[in-house]
């Protein structure tokens, strides 16, 4: 029974960590990361295991803000990095006030993939100025106690579709 009850707790804990990103990924905004430039602005970067976006994340009790949000792998856990958003140049180099969150400790795998709305394809990496993936899907997998143990997650970007094509 505990070893039933063990695996089912680290289940709920790789699915409760895919939730949270489903979340944080959904309410990506279209906003310019503080990396880019007049002639190259992105508003989202992604790779196989790694991401950056703009979003609001939850910075206390009851209060939350605007911040370019980073998560990838460091070690074994994944993390999710919370830098503020500053105006002016200073702010892009700034790292004090970045707030650093491992996810979930002992991942082995994390696959990201993004849809282009305009194709319908979906793709490993993600760097089209202006411009914000339709969805994302992926997958955590972690391994604890001699077992692995994954999680699916998929999120529409609500923003996403507010991009492009439509007349007013």
């Amino acid at each position: 029974m505990i070893r039933i009850q063990n695996a089912t707790q680290m289940q709920m804990e790789v699915d409760s960590a895919a939730r949270f990103l489903e979340t944080a990924l959904g309410n990506a905004e279209a906003l310019p990361l503080m990396q880019s430039t007049p002639d190259d602005v992105i508003y989202f970067s992604g790779g196989p295991d790694r991401l950056q976006f703009n979003g609001i994340m939850a910075i206390g009790f009851g209060s939350s803000a605007l911040r370019q949000i980073v998560i990838q792998p460091t070690g074994n856990s994944l993390t999710v990095i919370q830098m503020p958003r500053r105006g002016g140049a200073a702010g892009a180099d700034d790292k004090t006030g970045n707030v650093t969150v491992p996810l979930i400790a002992g991942v082995t795998g994390m696959r990201f993939e993004y849809l282009d709305g305009s194709k319908g394809s979906w793709s490993a990496d993600w760097k089209l100025n202006r411009r914000l993936p339709a969805a994302i899907r992926f997958k955590i997998s972690v391994a604890r106690d001699g077992a692995t143990y994954a999680s699916d997650g998929f999120a529409r970007l609500n923003l996403a579709s507010l991009q492009g094509g439509r007349d007013n």
